[in-house]
């Protein structure tokens, strides 16, 4: 078992890549202190597994670590580049900063709801619910097997296939679903889920970056759009580490001009890493108050 770091590295072997487009914890003092982890690797040094275990709060109904596969299962397997299919089993240091933000600012907050877009192997949905809370956790279907999985193994009890399955009671209700990012897609998982309302915390971690996932921004857009379309008061967090070519901007452009967009707040900078948060927040009527 490593104790190293590299888990948060691209795992790109010999392919020459630029710096300028992988993600990297292990030169930042500032992520290195928010998250314990280590890589298990068989003995040809694969990585099969790792673990995380994020510093919670005492209110936290299921602390402690998590055991987490990086492997796809034979049918899963994608081309090395295949956008979410290989982005989908790393940890990006995008991710451990969003959750970050969502512990230090709303984490004693009671029974918030969260769903997560594009969420990978799912490391911030599965820390807020060890808070107790209630989390969807979303991704395209080729990952669906190993996502699930991790769920299953890692929170039997709170795992759920379909509304009032069972009674979690503080544990909170987990929820792993596909989603096609798009409007009529959005209102697909509220059904499936029970969220009819919509939820509370809407959670995406670089989901932007045009070379890797080309336009599908654009999707991504018309899915937080309609998040606040339901619920006018949800809270949209999107972190991002920016990268040449990113498509961050038109990104923030084509949210700024969205019918339920609200505003758009940068509200964490780190230069040294060049990773940005962004809370956007919704269009408040007197009937949403």
């Amino acid at each position: 078992m490593s104790t190293g770091r590299e888990w948060l590295h691209p795992h790109l072997g010999n392919v020459d890549c630029d710096d300028s487009s992988t993600s990297s914890v292990d030169s930042n003092d500032t992520l290195q202190n928010m998250i314990q982890f280590a890589s298990h690797r068989n003995n040809t040094g694969l990585e099969e597994a790792i673990s995380v275990c994020y510093p919670l709060p005492s209110s936290a109904v299921q602390p402690g670590t998590l055991r987490l596969s990086t492997l796809l299962k034979e049918d899963d397997l994608v081309p090395l580049f295949d956008g979410a299919g290989w982005a989908g089993t790393r940890v990006w240091a995008a991710a451990i900063w969003g959750l970050k933000y969502l512990i230090d600012n709303y984490s004693e907050e009671q029974n918030m709801t969260l769903c997560e877009l594009g969420c990978g192997l799912g490391v911030p949905g599965m820390v807020w619910h060890q808070l107790g809370r209630d989390v969807v956790l979303t991704d395209q279907e080729s990952i669906m097997t190993q996502l699930v999985d991790n769920a299953k193994s890692n929170f039997m009890n709170g795992f759920m296939n379909y509304p009032e399955e069972k009674e979690t009671g503080k544990q909170g209700k987990l929820f792993v679903k596909p989603l096609t990012w798009s409007r009529q897609g959005f209102h697909m998982l509220l059904e499936c889920t029970g969220f009819h309302t919509g939820f509370d915390i809407v959670l995406n971690c670089d989901c932007v970056y045009e070379p890797l996932y080309g336009k599908s921004w654009e999707l991504l857009v018309e899915v937080i759009d309609e998040c606040l379309h339901v619920n006018p008061k949800c809270i949209v967090v999107t972190s991002v580490e920016r990268r040449n070519g990113d498509g961050i901007e038109l990104f923030k452009q084509r949210m700024m001009e969205s019918a339920n967009v609200g505003s758009l707040e940068k509200v964490m900078h780190d230069s040294s890493r060049n990773l940005e948060l962004y809370v956007t927040r919704g269009i408040f009527t007197t009937s949403t108050i």
